[in-house]
C-alpha cells in the first residue's frame, strides 16, 4: 500500500514537472519576443518548447494506458502487471553465471 502510494506522488510530481517545463518554455519566448530581437535564441527556445510539448502530449495520451505487458500475446502467456520504470525479469536476466568472471579487485 505504501509502495503504490510512493509510486503515485511520484508519478504527480513528475506530471507537474513536465508541465511546469512547458509553461515555462511558454513564458521564455514571450518574453523574447518583448526583450530581444534575435531570431537565433527565438528559434531555440522555440525549438524547446516543441520538445516540452511533445512530452507533454505523450503523458496526456498515454495517461490511461493498461500497464500489461503489450507482448504476451503475441507469446500466448498471460499478461502481468508490470509497474512504471520496472523491468520484467526474462530468461536471459535471471540465468545464472556458471563461469566465473574476472575482478578488478586487487589482491595482496
Amino acid at each position: 500500500m505504501i509502495t503504490e502510494l510512493r509510486r503515485s506522488l511520484l508519478i504527480l510530481i513528475v506530471t507537474q514537472q513536465v508541465f511546469n517545463y512547458l509553461f515555462g518554455s511558454l513564458s521564455r519566448i514571450f518574453t523574447t519576443l518583448q526583450e530581444v530581437p534575435d531570431p537565433l535564441i527565438l528559434s531555440s527556445f522555440v525549438a524547446g518548447f516543441i520538445l516540452n510539448l511533445v512530452l507533454a502530449l505523450q503523458m496526456v495520451y498515454y495517461w490511461n494506458s493498461p500497464t500489461t505487458a503489450p507482448h504476451a500475446k503475441e507469446i500466448g502467456e498471460k499478461p502481468k502487471q508490470v509497474a512504471m520504470g520496472e523491468i520484467p525479469l526474462t530468461a536471459t536476466t535471471t540465468q545464472s553465471k556458471a563461469t566465473k568472471s574476472p575482478t578488478t579487485r586487487r589482491r595482496g
